[in-house]
C-alpha cells in the first residue's frame, strides 16, 4: 500500500507542476476572469487545491486546523502558484517517509464543517490525490475557455511513461 501512495502523492506533485507550467503564462487578467465552474475563477480553483491538500495534511499529522489557508492571504498569482507546488512537495514528502504501518492507521480529526471525524490514513490520502485530480480537470476546462490551446498530458499513466514511481 505505501508504495502506491508513495507514487500516488509524486503523481500529484508532478501534475500540479504541470498546471502551474501552462497557467503561470497567463496574464492575472485571465487567471482571474470569472468562469462558471466549482470555482469562480483559475486562481480561485487554484487556491481551494492549496487549501484541501493543506488540510489534509494537517490531518494526517493528527492537527485539526480551523480555516483554510487562503481565507487571509492576499498574495500574487505566483505565489499561489509556488503555494500550491510547496503543499504537493510536502505531502509527497511526509507520505515518503511514512512506514508502511501508518496508512492503516485510523486518524481522528474535526472537519471545519462536518465536525469530528475518523479515517484511516490511506483513505485519506486517496481522497485528497482525487480530489486535486478533479479540480485539474476543471482547470483543464476553464483554460480552454481562457484560450489555452495546449496542455501538457496530467493523466497517471503518462505520469507513469515518463519514469514516475
Amino acid at each position: 500500500m505505501k508504495e502506491i501512495y508513495d507514487s500516488y502523492t509524486a503523481y500529484n506533485l508532478w501534475a500540479n507542476r504541470r498546471m502551474v507550467e501552462v497557467f503561470s503564462d497567463l496574464p492575472d487578467v485571465k487567471l482571474e476572469a470569472t468562469i462558471v465552474s466549482s470555482f469562480p475563477s483559475v486562481r480561485q480553483t487554484l487556491l481551494h487545491i492549496w487549501d484541501a491538500e493543506t488540510l489534509w495534511l494537517e490531518r494526517l499529522h493528527g492537527n485539526s486546523p480551523t480555516s483554510f489557508p487562503s481565507k487571509s492571504f492576499e498574495g500574487t498569482n505566483m505565489e499561489v502558484f509556488a503555494n500550491l507546488i510547496k503543499i504537493s512537495e510536502r505531502f509527497n514528502s511526509f507520505v515518503a517517509s511514512q512506514s508502511a504501518d501508518f496508512f492503516g492507521k485510523t486518524m481522528a480529526f474535526t472537519t471545519l464543517s462536518y465536525g469530528p471525524q475518523t479515517q484511516r490514513a490511506f483513505e485519506m490520502i486517496h481522497h485528497c490525490m482525487n480530489h486535486s485530480t478533479l479540480h485539474r480537470g476543471q482547470l483543464i476546462t476553464m483554460g480552454r475557455q481562457l484560450g489555452v490551446e495546449k496542455f501538457l498530458p496530467t493523466d497517471y499513466a503518462y505520469f507513469l511513461r515518463e519514469g514516475g514511481r
